[in-house]
């Protein structure tokens, strides 16, 4: 049966506060690309807001690891890990330079990754000065993108990343081994699914219950459910099949919403547009 399940407090503040920033009410005979278009204007600043508390607790670490003080960073480093995650959708489509230097992911020997192994694994400060220097360097750069004029999000990559983030926490991470340093990887997937909520509500949730109602319930239901299946307390709570399901029901749905959406067809991880075909 459908399992319907009400968003967090968390992204309920963060969608009403988008909402708020973008100062108008889309009434049903708002054109279709002008309804994504004024989703954009709404979604972006949830991007700039989450980047900067990516970069505000990693100054806090790198603060924290000039004082010496392992528990203090530790901290810093899980609170500007949870900023940066929520961005997902967008850090590999539009920022893929930064990510690969700020996140790279497994062979992880600088950014986020190299970090943890140091503060949790090895449990020391030392040696940390300079690969957090150059992570804030980057991400500074991330934000001056961010926020250059010129700088602007389309609904087909957004959609494009979205999707690619429900199949990567389906297919990838459902395996628990993102962060396992820090114990984090619970972490990192329900910030990746509240990422996803965010950009599907805000940006193309209302065009799509004008074009087809039935998919538009599935994809909210199924991102519901996936909210559901990662919130627990850690990944052995976690019921991994089943979240490796629901990632890759979720990415194959909005495979099929694109078209609907007037947005090209694209593809996600290895599947191809079969993998739509398998959820109707």
């Amino acid at each position: 049966m459908p399992v319907s399940v009400s968003p967090t407090s968390s992204t309920i503040a963060r969608l009403g506060c988008a909402v708020a920033l973008l100062g108008i009410v889309l009434v049903s005979g708002t054109a279709q690309a002008g309804s994504m278009s004024d989703g954009i204007k709404a979604y972006k600043p949830f991007i700039a807001e989450n980047i900067g508390k990516a970069i505000a607790g990693a100054k806090a670490m790198q603060a924290a690891v000039k004082a010496g003080d392992l528990k203090a960073a530790q901290d810093a480093w899980i609170k500007s890990r949870k900023g940066w995650e929520v961005m997902e959708p967008v850090t590999g489509v539009y920022f893929g330079e930064f990510d690969k230097t700020i996140d790279p992911w497994p062979n992880a020997k600088i950014g986020y990754h190299a970090i943890e192994a140091v503060l949790f694994a090895a449990k020391k400060t030392d040696g940390l000065d300079q690969p957090i220097a150059e992570m804030l360097a980057n991400m500074d750069k991330f934000e001056k993108k961010l926020n250059d004029k010129t700088s602007a999000f389309d609904p087909q990559k957004l959609l494009e990343g979205t999707a690619n983030l429900a199949y990567e926490v389906g297919e990838e991470k459902s395996g628990g081994g993102e962060s396992p340093f820090a114990g984090t990887s619970i972490i990192d997937m329900q910030e990746n699914v509240e990422g996803i909520e965010v950009a599907w509500k805000l940006v193309f949730a209302d065009t799509l219950k004008k074009k087809d109602a039935k998919l538009a319930g599935l994809i909210e239901e199924r991102i519901g459910n996936l909210e559901k299946l990662v919130g627990v307390a850690d990944i052995k709570s976690m019921d991994a099949k089943k979240v490796h399901v629901g990632g890759e029901e979720l990415a194959a749905l909005m495979l099929q919403a694109a078209p609907k959406l007037g947005l090209k067809d694209f593809k996600v991880g290895d599947e191809d547009d079969e993998g739509a075909e398998k959820t109707k």
